[in-house]
């Protein structure tokens, strides 16, 4: 008998679920906070998106499976990631994208866990040919994008986010199909090398003291230092591993480089990497609304970041 406490399940989204393929797991459903879960669906059953969406009229209904599952479930989502996004005439391009945040999430969650640097560059070249292929015949979609993401503190989270950021800000630049999967797979790689930084400094509720600022400043060395032998990471991919905190202006880490010397897709990285920060929950402020994220981007303006790439960023995000 499975615990169907709040503490032994854990959240799902339904967009992860295939129409026509069992997830081999019990999914359970909840109506509220208060609510007990129950079971919405056998692991040998097809999940009824019609009867959960009638569900979902009457309240915030939320789905789960047990803790104890959950390597069952990536696995499910690592197999199924071609099956769940193939069938584009019956998911709009938005939902296609909220199936990528989730998958990305869920996988990088699981191996960020594992410090397993090969599987994770494995498994982000293949979400950067979805992500790619889900983008190529859409226009961008900035704006409906941020309102399927998650915006809580988790490094797996804002790699997502980065990531998916940089795909669409890349293809609005007139980036190739090849080019928008590098940027979609360098941007869930970029911040690799913060497994090696001690978790109490990343998750720290104040402000960082000197010491632990310059050991934050360390990450793009040492995730450069992971990738830098490895064959499946591209010249391009590992520049945004390590340039992506450097500034046109020369006022950035780990070396102080300038304009001339950033590579493209990291000028595209470091607009988006500071975005998504500041809209997002930290554990020392809320996160900032859009305007105001902007506002504080463009006070470097041309000096910190490519003035074509940051003018086409605040269009993407306002309009």
């Amino acid at each position: 008998m499975i615990d169907t406490s709040r503490d032994s399940l854990i959240p799902i989204s339904l967009a992860t679920l295939s129409v026509d393929t069992a997830l081999g797991i019990d999914i359970y459903l909840r109506s509220s906070v208060r609510d007990r879960p129950v079971l919405f669906c056998g692991g040998d059953d097809i999940p009824d998106r019609k009867r959960f969406a009638r569900l979902c009229e009457d309240g915030d209904v939320r789905l789960f499976i047990d803790r104890n599952e959950r390597p069952k479930y990536q696995a499910y989502l690592c197999e199924n990631i071609d099956t769940l996004l193939e069938n584009e005439s019956s998911m709009s391009p938005l939902e296609q994208l909220s199936v990528l945040s989730e998958v990305m999430r869920d996988v990088l969650d699981e191996q960020f866990s594992k410090r397993d640097t090969g599987q994770i560059v494995t498994i982000s070249q293949k979400l950067g040919e979805c992500t790619s292929r889900v983008l190529s015949n859409q226009p961008p979609l900035t704006k409906q994008l941020c309102s399927v993401l998650h915006h809580d503190y988790a490094t797996f989270t804002h790699s997502t986010n980065v990531s998916l950021y940089c795909s669409v800000l890349a293809k609005a630049l007139g980036f190739s199909e090849q080019d928008i999967s590098e940027v979609a797979a360098g941007g869930l790689l970029h911040d690799v090398g913060k497994l090696q930084i001690d978790p109490r400094i990343l998750t720290k509720p104040d402000r960082l003291d000197e010491f632990e600022y310059r050991e934050i400043q360390k990450h793009p060395t040492i995730g450069f230092c992971e990738l830098r032998e490895r064959e499946d990471v591209t010249l391009a991919q590992l520049m945004m591993v390590y340039q992506h905190h450097e500034r046109c202006d020369g006022s950035g880490y780990p070396v102080g480089i300038t304009a001339e010397e950033i590579h493209p897709y990291s000028k595209v990285c470091s607009i988006v990497d500071v975005y998504e920060a500041l809209t997002s929950h930290r554990p020392y402020r809320h996160p900032m609304t859009v305007s105001t994220a902007l506002s504080v981007l463009e006070r470097g303006g041309e000096r910190e970041f490519d003035p074509e790439m940051l003018r086409c960023w605040r269009q993407l995000v306002t309009e």
